[in-house]
Formats: C-alpha cells, structure tokens, sequence
C-alpha cells in the first residue's frame, strides 16, 4: 500500500471550477448545512476573485481536491474571521476537518488574531460535538438563517 499524502494549500480563483465541480457533484442531502455561497463556477469565481484578506485553503489528497475551508469577513470590515468547511462526503470522519481548524487557529495566532466566529446548523450534531471539543462556546442563533453562532477564544 502506498500512503496518501494530505495538503493544506490556500486556493484562489485558479481553482474556481475544480471547487465548484467537487460542489456541486455532492449529494444535496449530504451539502443542506452549507450555505455560505451559491457552488456554481460564477458564484464560486466571484468569492475567490474578491477575497484580498479573507482566506481560503483546498485540502488535497494525493494533489485532488477533497474539500475546503475558509476564514472571511475581513473583506467585508469583521475584526473577527468567520471559519467554514466543506469536506466531502467520501472523506468525511477522515480527521480533515479538524485538521483545518488546528490550521485555521494557527493562521489566527501568526497574524495575532484574538477570536474566531463560526455557524452551525442546530440539527449538525458531528460538526457541534468538534467545535465544542476544539473549545468553541455558543454564544447565540444568527436569526436570518437559524444557525447557532460559536466563538473561540485564540490565546
């Protein structure tokens, strides 16, 4: 057996097609509690063309997209980064996720950021259980959308 090597590379909007079609091919049953921007090549295009301070980084394994994660807002004037991830379906409970969040709170703590901002759909037991793991406290529900809002504290 040969191993699989696993990469966290920031992607840009070099990247907008191969994003969108990883998207876009996964079941919608299994995408419902991701939301945060539409996965057509348009949408996907325009959320990575703008980003200047926001972050987005793919997750590779053996140089394929498998999924991704994102830390924004800064573009949009939050002093506090909003965290998103996307992981899919066939390499779910793999440990990439939280992979990405001991990357995204190291990117957190070079560039001195003291909090980190994220939502979560109520009914998404697993991603709860390893925010809540990884020290994230409920702090409300963003009432435009239902999901409960989250912050860490980054020391």
């Amino acid at each position: 057996m040969i191993p699989s090597e696993v990469e966290i590379r920031k992607i840009n909007i070099a990247q907008s097609k191969e994003l969108s079609d990883l998207l876009l091919q996964s079941d919608r049953e299994y995408s419902k509690y991701f939301i945060p921007f539409e996965f057509d090549i348009e949408s996907v295009s325009k959320v990575l063309e703008k980003a200047v301070k926001d972050m987005y980084y793919g997750i590779y394994v053996n140089s394929i997209l498998v999924g991704f994660y994102m830390l924004r807002g800064w573009d949009t004037g939050y002093g506090i980064p909003s965290y998103g991830v996307w992981i899919a379906e066939n390499f779910s409970s793999k440990g990439l996720s939280k992979l990405t969040l001991h990357h995204a709170i190291s990117i957190c703590r070079i560039n001195k950021v003291e909090k980190l901002m994220l939502k979560v759909h109520p009914d998404n037991i697993i991603a709860k259980k390893i925010y809540e793991d990884f020290g994230f406290t409920f702090s409300g529900v963003d009432e435009k959308i239902g999901h409960l809002v989250y912050y860490k504290n980054i020391k």
